[in-house]
């Protein structure tokens, strides 16, 4: 969700030794000078959109998706195969490493991701619609119209909190917020073992029938 915020969360997970990888970064990367997606954009919105080092106006590109669904979409279209991939790559590595959890920082999980049905949990950090706007507001000094424009161009955070394994409640203090990551950290970290049990058993039997029919 726009401005919740998932890094209050995000930064304490890390800080836990939690893998944490941020989709708005690898969003970022795809659009790079030289990238696939810096290419698909720039083809499909032009080279207006552009600043005179070459790199994408993200203000201007911004001004035209959050105000045309068409244009959202035709954004989406450019850059989340490539996002996808960056995370894909991500996830093998780590998976390689053998490392035992890895949290995805995906703000638009449930409006463009299809993802969902292979993840364990799904974490949402909640604050109220009046302290989304405001947040977003003070943080990239939109007026009131900037922000309403981008929240409403996602589903509602009301919406995704119904829909969302654990909520960690970001209303309050820092502390309260860091407290609540720290405690569900652990209840997720109690139910690792098990699955890891279940994925070694069947690696185990994959190597069997394979021996077993070699």
């Amino acid at each position: 969700a726009v401005v919740s915020t998932q890094s209050t969360g995000g930064k304490v997970l890390q800080e836990e030794g939690v893998v944490v990888i941020s989709c708005d970064a690898a969003a970022k990367q795809v659009v790079e000078q030289g990238c696939p997606g810096y290419r698909k954009v720039v083809s499909k919105f032009g080279k207006d959109i552009l600043l005179p080092s070459g790199e994408i106006d993200r203000q201007k590109l911004g001004a035209l998706v959050f105000g045309s669904r068409e244009n959202r979409e035709a954004l989406n279209s450019c850059i989340h195969p490539e996002i996808a991939k960056i995370v894909r790559r991500r996830l093998i590595l780590e998976f390689l490493k053998g490392t035992e959890l890895v949290v995805l920082d995906i703000p638009l999980l449930f409006e463009s991701c299809n993802i969902r049905p292979y993840m364990h949990s799904v974490i949402l950090v909640y604050c109220t619609p009046e302290q989304q706007k405001k947040r977003l507001m003070d943080r990239n000094d939109f007026t009131e119209e900037a922000a309403n424009a981008r929240i409403n161009s996602q589903w509602s955070i009301e919406e995704k909190k119904d829909l969302a394994d654990h909520v960690i409640d970001n209303t309050g203090l820092f502390l309260e917020t860091e407290s609540q990551t720290k405690t569900l950290l652990a209840e997720l970290r109690k139910g690792i073992l098990p699955i890891r049990n279940i994925l070694l058993l069947l690696f185990l039997f994959a190597v069997a029938v394979i021996l077993y029919n070699f």
